[in-house]
C-alpha cells in the first residue's frame, strides 16, 4: 500500500486523473477496486500512463502469493529444493583462453577466489541455493557485487531477495533499472548496467519475469482443496463404518439410559484408551457395516503423487527423481544423467552466461578469463566405473601407487611415485591391459605378411 501513496502523490500536482468515462481515477479506485491487482489491470486497460510507473501493482500480490506457496505447498518445495540442491553444489571453474586450442585452469585469480568463497558469512552452496530458489519461485534473482578488503578476493556477493527487488523495463521490455526495496529507507532505482548480477524470465508486460506459481495456481488450489476435504473426512467421518440397530419392539429408552450408552460407545470410536476396541451392545442390538465411507477412497497418496508429478513436469524434472512415480535402478540412473543435460542443463547455461557477461567484466576486466560449471563432477560414476572407463580409454594404468595409497588414507612410501606399466601393454601389442587374448593363429602354409 506504500506504493499506492507514492503513486497518488505524484499524480496530484498535475491535477486529477480522469478516465475515459469522465470519472476521477482515485475516486473510482476507492469505490470499485478491491485490491492492487484490479487497479493495475484497470490502469493498463484504460491506457493511463503513470509518470513513474515503478513496479506494476500486480507484482506485489504475485510476490506475496509466491512466498506463501513455498511455505504451504509440499510439492513445490520438494521439487524446487531438489533442483536448487542439485545446482547449488556444482563447482565453478575459471579458465584462461590462451589460444583457440589451449585453455588453462586458473585458481589464484580474484575471480576464482570470489566464486570459491562468494560471501564471508554464507557458505557458497547455501548462497547459490537461496539465489536459485528465488529464481525458481519468483522467476528473477539478484546478487550485488561489493568490494571487500577483508576477503581473499577483495570482493563479495550479496543476495538481494526476490521479494525486495524488481526489474524495471523500457518500452521495449528491456531491463533499464533495478527497483530495490529497503527496510531502512526509501526504495532505490539503480540504472543498468551496474554492479549487480541478475536474471529474469519472460513476462507479457515488462521484464520482471512471471512466477511459475501463477501458472500452477489452479493445480495447487485443487491440491489444497483436496487436502482440506481429506482432513474433513478423517476428522468428521465415522471411526467405525457401521451403525447400531435396535429391535422394533424394544422398550423405549429413557434419556439417561440413551446418554449413558452413547457415552460408552464414544469411548470405543474416539481417541481414548478404549479406542479401537469392541463395544458392548445391549440385548437385541446388532452392529451392521456400512460402505458409504471407506478411508481408502480418499486416495491421499495418489493425490499427492499426482501433484508432485505435475509440479515436477512443469519444472522439466522427471517425476521419478522426486518419488512421484516408481522407477527402477536402470531408468533412475538414466534420469540422473539426463538431469544435468536435458532437465537443468539450460538453467546451468543461463547462470553461466550471467556470470560471464556481468561478473567477469567487474572483477577481471581486460582479461581472457571465463567461467564454466564443472558439470562433470555431478556426472561421475562410482570409483569402479571410473577406473574401468579410464583404463580402457588410456590403454594402460593411469594412477601411480602413491595416489592409490592416498585414496585409502595410507601413509606415503618411498619409490611409489612411478607409473607401473605391464609388459603386455608396453610390448605385447594389446589394445588394453584387460585384454589378454592371444593373437589370432595364421592359416597353415601362410606366413606373416610383410
Amino acid at each position: 500500500m506504500a506504493f499506492w501513496h507514492r503513486w497518488s502523490k505524484q499524480q496530484e500536482p498535475a491535477g486529477r486523473v480522469i478516465d475515459q468515462d469522465g470519472v476521477p481515477v482515485l475516486a473510482k479506485a476507492a469505490e470499485q477496486f478491491g485490491d492492487l491487482t484490479e487497479l493495475g489491470a484497470y490502469l493498463t486497460a484504460s491506457g493511463i500512463r503513470v509518470v513513474d510507473p515503478g513496479v506494476p501493482l500486480s507484482n506485489y500480490a504475485g510476490t506475496a502469493a509466491a512466498m506463501n506457496v513455498w511455505e504451504t505447498q509440499p510439492s513445490v518445495r520438494k521439487v524446487v529444493d531438489y533442483i536448487a540442491r542439485a545446482l547449488s553444489t556444482i563447482p565453478w571453474h575459471v579458465y584462461e583462453r590462451v589460444s583457440d586450442t589451449d585453455r588453462r585452469r586458473v585458481t589464484d585469480h580474484p575471480l576464482a577466489l570470489l566464486l570459491a568463497n562468494p560471501a564471508p558469512s554464507v557458505p557458497p552452496s547455501r548462497l547459490w541455493h537461496s539465489v536459485i530458489v528465488d529464481w525458481l519461485i519468483h522467476d528473477r534473482w539478484c546478487l550485488q557485487v561489493l568490494p571487500n578488503a577483508d576477503t581473499a578476493s577483495g570482493w563479495e556477493l550479496r543476495r538481494k531477495p526476490a521479494r525486495r527487488m524488481h526489474v524495471l523495463a523500457d518500452d521495449d521490455d528491456q531491463p533499464a533499472a533495478l527497483y530495490l526495496i529497503s527496510s531502512r529507507g526509501p526504495a532505490q532505482v539503480v540504472p543498468l548496467p551496474g554492479p549487480y548480477l541478475f536474471d529474469h524470465g519472460y513476462a507479457t508486460v515488462g521484464a520482471d519475469g512471471t512466477s511459475p506459481m501463477e501458472t500452477l495456481q489452479q493445480i495447487l488450489a485443487e491440491q489444497t482443496e483436496a487436502v482440506e476435504w481429506r482432513r474433513s473426512v478423517w476428522r468428521n467421518g465415522a471411526r467405525v463404518p457401521a451403525v447400531i440397530e435396535r429391535p422394533v419392539d424394544a422398550p423405549a429408552w429413557s434419556k439417561t439410559a440413551k446418554e449413558r450408552f452413547i457415552a460408552a460407545f464414544n469411548a470405543f470410536v474416539g481417541r481414548g484408551p478404549s479406542a479401537g476396541g469392541t463395544p458392548l451392545l445391549e440385548d437385541g442390538m446388532t452392529l451392521k457395516t456400512l460402505t458409504a465411507f471407506n478411508p481408502k477412497e480418499t486416495q491421499d497418496i495418489e493425490g499427492r503423487q499426482l501433484t508432485d508429478a505435475e509440479v515436477a513436469s512443469s519444472y522439466h524434472i522427471p517425476p521419478e527423481l522426486v518419488g512421484a512415480r516408481e522407477g527402477t535402478f536402470s531408468n533412475l540412473d538414466a534420469f540422473r544423467q539426463m538431469l544435468y543435460t536435458h532437465s537443468v542443463g539450460p538453467d546451468i547455461t543461463m547462470l553461466q552466461d550471467v556470470i560471464n557477461t556481468m561478473l567477469v567484466p567487474i572483477v577481471a576486466p581486460g582479461t581472457n578469463l571465463y567461467v564454466e560449471a564443472n558439470v562433470e563432477a555431478k556426472l561421475r560414476g562410482s570409483f569402479t566405473e571410473q577406473a574401468s572407463i579410464l583404463q580402457t580409454a588410456t590403454g594402460a594404468p593411469y594412477m601411480v601407487r602413491a595416489e592409490a595409497r592416498s585414496k585409502l588414507n595410507l601413509p606415503y612410501l618411498e619409490g611409489t611415485e612411478e607409473l607401473v606399466t605391464p609388459l603386455n601393454v608396453l610390448v605385447g601389442g594389446l589394445a588394453s591391459p584387460t585384454d589378454t587374448a592371444p593373437p589370432p593363429a595364421l592359416p597353415k602354409g601362410r606366413g606373416r605378411p610383410a
